[in-house]
C-alpha cells in the first residue's frame, strides 16, 4: 500500500463506518427498538393506582362531563403509567384540548372540583 492511498482507505473506511452507524440507528427506529415519542411527563410518586382512575372516571362522571362540553375537541382518557419501580399499575387521567381557552375552562373547573387522581392536560 502506498502513502498516497493511504488517505483514501481511510476515508473509505470512515464512510463505511457512518452508513453502518445510520443503517443500524435507521433498524432501531423502524422496529420499535428506539422511539423519539415523549410520553407524559409524570410523577409517579403521585399516582394513584390504575383502578382509582377508573373509579374517578365513573364516581365524577358529572364533573368528567363538564370538562368534555368545554369543547369538541376536548378528550378524558384514564392512561397507565409506565412507572417501572412501582409494584402496582399506577394510572391518570389525560384531558386533551385544542385551545388556549378550552385549557383555561378545564383548569378552572378542576380548581373548583378534584377528582381525586392525577390530572395531566396536554395541547393536541
Amino acid at each position: 500500500m502506498t502513502i498516497a492511498s493511504r488517505p483514501r482507505t481511510i476515508v473509505i473506511a470512515v464512510a463505511a463506518a457512518f452508513l453502518t452507524g445510520i443503517l443500524i440507528a435507521a433498524t432501531l427506529t423502524v422496529t420499535g427498538t428506539v422511539t423519539f415519542h415523549h410520553a407524559d411527563s409524570v410523577p409517579c410518586n403521585s399516582l394513584t393506582s390504575y383502578e382509582s382512575v377508573q373509579t374517578a372516571l365513573r364516581d365524577e362522571a358529572d364533573i368528567i362531563a363538564r370538562i368534555r362540553h368545554v369543547g369538541d375537541d376536548v378528550n378524558v382518557t384514564p392512561i397507565t403509567a409506565d412507572c417501572p419501580d412501582s409494584a402496582e399499575r399506577l394510572g391518570y387521567l389525560r384531558v386533551t384540548y385544542a385551545t388556549d381557552g378550552e385549557r383555561d375552562a378545564i383548569q378552572h373547573i378542576l380548581g373548583d372540583e378534584g377528582l381525586g387522581v392525577y390530572v395531566a392536560l396536554g395541547k393536541r
